[in-house]
């Protein structure tokens, strides 16, 4: 009896599906330079760190938002 060899193609853990979009960015090269040592540092991925960057950048600005919206008042 023969053995079936079978290759399968190496896939990423993510998939990648019609929901997500890709975004790019183009820095300085001091920015670039501050991002890669923060990186290295703390152990982000850079898809990780801009994904989290955006969420607390989005947060802030709607408790500052509803904290001018009680000040109005």
């Amino acid at each position: 009896m023969a053995e079936k060899k079978t290759t399968t193609k190496k896939t990423t853990t993510k998939k990648t599906t019609g929901t997500t979009k890709k975004l790019s960015v183009t820095l300085d090269k001091e920015t670039y330079a501050l991002l890669e040592e923060y990186l290295a540092e703390f152990g982000f991925s850079k898809d990780e760190f801009v994904k989290k960057a955006i969420m607390e950048k989005i947060s802030r600005d709607k408790i500052s938002s509803m904290i001018d919206d009680m000040i109005k008042l």
